[in-house]
Protein backbone atom coordinates (compact mmCIF):
# COMPACT_ATOMS: atom_id res chain seq x y z
CA UNK A 1 0.00 0.00 0.00
CA UNK A 2 2.87 2.20 0.56
CA UNK A 3 2.54 5.59 1.50
CA UNK A 4 -0.38 6.37 -0.93
CA UNK A 5 -3.49 8.14 1.03
CA UNK A 6 -5.53 7.81 -1.68
CA UNK A 7 -4.91 3.36 -1.37
CA UNK A 8 -5.24 3.94 1.93
CA UNK A 9 -8.63 5.49 2.16
CA UNK A 10 -9.91 3.44 -0.23
CA UNK A 11 -8.92 -0.17 1.91
CA UNK A 12 -11.00 1.72 4.72
CA UNK A 13 -13.71 2.46 2.44
CA UNK A 14 -13.40 -1.22 0.83
CA UNK A 15 -13.38 -2.51 4.49
CA UNK A 16 -16.27 -0.99 5.58
CA UNK A 17 -18.29 -1.52 2.43
CA UNK A 18 -17.95 -5.42 3.37
CA UNK A 19 -19.05 -5.14 6.85
CA UNK A 20 -22.64 -5.84 7.16
CA UNK A 21 -22.61 -3.47 10.40
CA UNK A 22 -21.64 -0.35 11.12
CA UNK A 23 -17.86 -0.39 12.64
CA UNK A 24 -15.76 1.94 14.79
CA UNK A 25 -11.96 3.37 14.33
CA UNK A 26 -10.33 -0.05 15.76
CA UNK A 27 -12.66 -2.26 13.98
CA UNK A 28 -11.26 -0.33 10.95
CA UNK A 29 -7.85 -0.27 11.95
CA UNK A 30 -7.53 -3.80 12.67
CA UNK A 31 -9.26 -4.70 9.68
CA UNK A 32 -6.92 -2.86 6.57
CA UNK A 33 -4.01 -3.29 9.28
CA UNK A 34 -3.64 0.61 9.12
CA UNK A 35 -2.40 2.54 12.14
CA UNK A 36 -5.44 4.18 14.10
CA UNK A 37 -4.77 7.79 13.81
CA UNK A 38 -4.37 7.37 10.22
CA UNK A 39 -7.94 5.49 10.01
CA UNK A 40 -9.57 8.30 12.31
CA UNK A 41 -8.49 11.08 10.10
CA UNK A 42 -9.25 9.63 6.33
CA UNK A 43 -12.56 8.62 8.20
CA UNK A 44 -12.88 12.31 9.30
CA UNK A 45 -11.95 13.68 6.09
CA UNK A 46 -14.51 10.98 4.29
CA UNK A 47 -17.52 11.72 6.52
CA UNK A 48 -16.76 15.62 5.56
CA UNK A 49 -17.62 14.88 1.83
CA UNK A 50 -20.82 12.75 2.81
CA UNK A 51 -18.87 8.91 1.48
CA UNK A 52 -18.74 7.92 4.70
CA UNK A 53 -21.27 8.67 8.05
CA UNK A 54 -20.66 8.76 11.09
CA UNK A 55 -23.03 7.85 14.40
CA UNK A 56 -21.71 10.23 17.22
CA UNK A 57 -24.03 8.32 19.77
CA UNK A 58 -22.39 4.77 19.03
CA UNK A 59 -19.33 6.25 17.85
CA UNK A 60 -19.23 4.17 14.35
CA UNK A 61 -19.23 4.32 10.67
CA UNK A 62 -21.33 3.77 7.81
CA UNK A 63 -21.06 3.94 4.13
CA UNK A 64 -22.65 7.76 3.78
CA UNK A 65 -25.38 8.98 1.18
CA UNK A 66 -22.24 10.26 -1.47
CA UNK A 67 -21.14 6.42 -1.29
CA UNK A 68 -24.27 5.25 -1.69
CA UNK A 69 -24.57 7.89 -4.67
CA UNK A 70 -21.60 6.62 -6.20
CA UNK A 71 -21.91 3.01 -5.95
CA UNK A 72 -25.98 3.63 -8.00
CA UNK A 73 -24.04 5.85 -10.74
CA UNK A 74 -21.43 2.89 -10.67
CA UNK A 75 -23.98 0.14 -11.05
CA UNK A 76 -26.76 1.96 -13.30
CA UNK A 77 -27.98 0.79 -16.77
CA UNK A 78 -25.87 3.08 -18.42
CA UNK A 79 -22.47 1.61 -16.87
CA UNK A 80 -20.67 -1.94 -17.88
CA UNK A 81 -22.46 -3.15 -15.04
CA UNK A 82 -25.75 -2.20 -15.69
CA UNK A 83 -25.82 -2.98 -19.09
CA UNK A 84 -24.28 -6.78 -18.85
CA UNK A 85 -26.55 -7.53 -15.82
CA UNK A 86 -29.53 -8.05 -18.03
CA UNK A 87 -27.66 -10.20 -20.36
CA UNK A 88 -26.45 -12.49 -17.66
CA UNK A 89 -30.14 -12.36 -16.04
CA UNK A 90 -31.95 -13.92 -19.53
CA UNK A 91 -29.28 -16.59 -19.41
CA UNK A 92 -29.86 -17.29 -16.21
CA UNK A 93 -33.61 -17.82 -16.51
CA UNK A 94 -33.09 -19.52 -20.31
CA UNK A 95 -30.74 -22.20 -18.60
CA UNK A 96 -32.48 -22.22 -15.19
CA UNK A 97 -29.16 -21.89 -13.21
CA UNK A 98 -26.97 -19.75 -12.05
CA UNK A 99 -24.91 -17.02 -14.12
CA UNK A 100 -22.13 -14.69 -13.34
CA UNK A 101 -19.47 -12.35 -15.09
CA UNK A 102 -16.16 -12.25 -13.79
CA UNK A 103 -14.12 -9.28 -14.71
CA UNK A 104 -9.70 -9.50 -15.31
CA UNK A 105 -7.34 -7.61 -13.41
CA UNK A 106 -4.22 -8.14 -15.01
CA UNK A 107 -2.06 -6.53 -12.18
CA UNK A 108 -2.84 -9.98 -9.94
CA UNK A 109 -3.78 -11.97 -13.08
CA UNK A 110 -6.88 -12.60 -11.05
CA UNK A 111 -10.93 -12.26 -11.75
CA UNK A 112 -13.46 -10.85 -9.97
CA UNK A 113 -16.91 -11.76 -9.84
CA UNK A 114 -18.94 -8.69 -10.70
CA UNK A 115 -22.61 -9.79 -11.64
CA UNK A 116 -24.62 -12.91 -10.27
CA UNK A 117 -28.13 -14.25 -11.55
CA UNK A 118 -30.05 -17.10 -10.25
CA UNK A 119 -31.79 -19.10 -12.29
CA UNK A 120 -35.43 -20.65 -11.32
CA UNK A 121 -33.96 -23.77 -9.88
CA UNK A 122 -33.86 -23.57 -6.29
CA UNK A 123 -30.91 -25.83 -5.70
CA UNK A 124 -27.59 -24.37 -7.44
CA UNK A 125 -24.53 -22.89 -6.83
CA UNK A 126 -23.92 -19.51 -5.60
CA UNK A 127 -21.18 -16.90 -6.25
CA UNK A 128 -20.02 -14.15 -4.20
CA UNK A 129 -20.21 -10.68 -5.87
CA UNK A 130 -17.00 -9.20 -5.62
CA UNK A 131 -15.10 -12.29 -4.79
CA UNK A 132 -11.65 -12.94 -6.57
CA UNK A 133 -9.41 -15.49 -7.13
CA UNK A 134 -6.81 -16.93 -10.08
CA UNK A 135 -7.88 -18.18 -13.53
CA UNK A 136 -6.32 -21.58 -13.49
CA UNK A 137 -9.35 -23.08 -12.13
CA UNK A 138 -13.05 -23.67 -12.82
CA UNK A 139 -15.23 -22.52 -15.65
CA UNK A 140 -14.92 -18.45 -14.88
CA UNK A 141 -11.44 -18.21 -14.75
CA UNK A 142 -9.85 -20.74 -17.54
CA UNK A 143 -11.61 -19.20 -20.13
CA UNK A 144 -9.54 -15.63 -19.51
CA UNK A 145 -6.72 -17.71 -18.95
CA UNK A 146 -6.77 -19.43 -22.27
CA UNK A 147 -6.80 -16.50 -24.16
CA UNK A 148 -4.37 -14.41 -22.37
CA UNK A 149 -0.96 -13.56 -24.40
CA UNK A 150 1.50 -16.65 -24.39
CA UNK A 151 3.70 -14.94 -22.44
CA UNK A 152 1.31 -13.83 -19.75
CA UNK A 153 0.19 -17.41 -19.72
CA UNK A 154 3.78 -18.40 -19.15
CA UNK A 155 4.36 -15.80 -16.10
CA UNK A 156 0.92 -17.51 -14.39
CA UNK A 157 1.88 -21.17 -15.04
CA UNK A 158 5.22 -20.63 -13.34
CA UNK A 159 3.62 -18.99 -10.26
CA UNK A 160 1.75 -20.90 -7.63
CA UNK A 161 -1.38 -22.35 -8.56
CA UNK A 162 -3.33 -23.61 -5.33
CA UNK A 163 -4.88 -27.00 -6.05
CA UNK A 164 -8.33 -26.06 -4.53
CA UNK A 165 -9.84 -29.57 -4.72
CA UNK A 166 -9.18 -33.35 -5.70
CA UNK A 167 -10.02 -32.04 -9.12
CA UNK A 168 -7.95 -28.92 -9.37
CA UNK A 169 -5.53 -29.17 -12.46
CA UNK A 170 -2.45 -27.57 -11.99
CA UNK A 171 0.67 -29.58 -13.64
CA UNK A 172 1.28 -26.93 -16.35
CA UNK A 173 1.29 -29.46 -19.28
CA UNK A 174 -1.89 -30.55 -18.77
CA UNK A 175 -3.35 -26.75 -18.35
CA UNK A 176 -1.71 -25.83 -21.63
CA UNK A 177 -3.68 -28.49 -23.21
CA UNK A 178 -6.60 -27.45 -21.68
CA UNK A 179 -5.84 -24.21 -23.46
CA UNK A 180 -5.31 -25.32 -26.71
CA UNK A 181 -8.99 -27.14 -26.46
CA UNK A 182 -10.28 -24.07 -24.70
CA UNK A 183 -9.03 -21.77 -27.58
CA UNK A 184 -10.61 -24.51 -30.51
CA UNK A 185 -13.69 -25.02 -29.06
CA UNK A 186 -14.35 -21.17 -27.37
CA UNK A 187 -15.57 -22.43 -24.35
CA UNK A 188 -14.33 -24.21 -20.68
CA UNK A 189 -15.84 -26.61 -18.79
CA UNK A 190 -14.81 -27.58 -15.67
CA UNK A 191 -15.80 -30.25 -13.06
CA UNK A 192 -15.22 -29.59 -9.35
CA UNK A 193 -12.28 -27.46 -9.69
CA UNK A 194 -13.01 -24.84 -7.46
CA UNK A 195 -15.27 -26.49 -4.35
CA UNK A 196 -15.72 -29.93 -3.74
CA UNK A 197 -18.97 -31.31 -5.37
CA UNK A 198 -20.05 -28.24 -6.84
CA UNK A 199 -20.80 -29.57 -10.25
CA UNK A 200 -20.59 -28.52 -13.95
CA UNK A 201 -18.92 -25.38 -14.88
CA UNK A 202 -19.21 -23.80 -18.71
CA UNK A 203 -17.61 -20.59 -19.75
CA UNK A 204 -16.44 -18.58 -22.64
CA UNK A 205 -14.46 -15.70 -22.87
CA UNK A 206 -15.36 -12.08 -23.33
CA UNK A 207 -12.96 -9.29 -24.91
CA UNK A 208 -12.70 -5.85 -24.52
CA UNK A 209 -12.12 -3.20 -28.50
CA UNK A 210 -8.29 -4.09 -28.74
CA UNK A 211 -9.15 -8.10 -28.59
CA UNK A 212 -7.59 -8.56 -25.48
CA UNK A 213 -9.67 -10.97 -23.00
CA UNK A 214 -11.23 -9.00 -20.60
CA UNK A 215 -13.76 -11.37 -18.62
CA UNK A 216 -16.11 -14.23 -19.08
CA UNK A 217 -19.26 -15.56 -18.74
CA UNK A 218 -19.92 -18.72 -17.07
CA UNK A 219 -22.95 -21.17 -15.76
CA UNK A 220 -22.52 -23.45 -13.13
CA UNK A 221 -25.26 -26.58 -12.86
CA UNK A 222 -25.14 -29.04 -10.21
CA UNK A 223 -23.88 -32.55 -11.10
CA UNK A 224 -27.30 -34.08 -9.58
CA UNK A 225 -28.89 -32.25 -12.76
CA UNK A 226 -26.14 -32.29 -15.36
CA UNK A 227 -26.70 -34.46 -18.61
CA UNK A 228 -23.51 -34.41 -20.63
CA UNK A 229 -26.32 -33.88 -23.42
CA UNK A 230 -26.61 -30.78 -22.85
CA UNK A 231 -23.43 -29.53 -23.37
CA UNK A 232 -23.53 -28.09 -26.70
CA UNK A 233 -26.68 -25.87 -26.19
CA UNK A 234 -25.36 -24.86 -23.30
CA UNK A 235 -21.85 -23.97 -24.36
CA UNK A 236 -23.59 -22.45 -27.18
CA UNK A 237 -26.23 -19.79 -25.60
CA UNK A 238 -23.02 -18.92 -23.21
CA UNK A 239 -21.06 -17.81 -26.13
CA UNK A 240 -23.34 -16.30 -27.64
CA UNK A 241 -23.74 -14.00 -24.03
CA UNK A 242 -20.09 -13.47 -23.84
CA UNK A 243 -20.38 -12.11 -27.36
CA UNK A 244 -22.78 -10.32 -26.63
CA UNK A 245 -21.14 -8.42 -23.64
CA UNK A 246 -18.13 -8.32 -25.25
CA UNK A 247 -20.18 -5.79 -28.12
CA UNK A 248 -21.08 -4.41 -25.55
CA UNK A 249 -17.15 -3.35 -24.87
CA UNK A 250 -17.08 -2.60 -28.77
CA UNK A 251 -19.81 -0.49 -28.88
CA UNK A 252 -19.79 1.40 -24.94
CA UNK A 253 -17.10 1.02 -23.83
CA UNK A 254 -14.47 2.05 -26.83
CA UNK A 255 -16.05 5.80 -27.41
CA UNK A 256 -15.93 6.15 -23.55
CA UNK A 257 -19.55 5.72 -22.19
CA UNK A 258 -19.99 3.77 -18.88
CA UNK A 259 -16.59 2.72 -18.67
CA UNK A 260 -15.73 2.66 -14.68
Amino acid sequence: MADSPVLKALAVLKCLAQRSAPAGVQDLANGTKLNISTVHRLLQLMTADGVVSYDAHARTYRIGTEGVRLATHILGSNSLIGRVRPLVAKLAEDLGETCAFAIYEPKTASKIIAVVERGSHALGYDFDVGSRDGVHAGASGKPILAFLPDAEIDRILRGKLPKLTDYTVVDPAELRKQIKQIRKQRYAVSRGERIHGAGIGVGAPVFDPLGQVAGSIVVTIPKFRWKQARLPQVARKVIAVADAVTAIYDSGLSRGNGRE
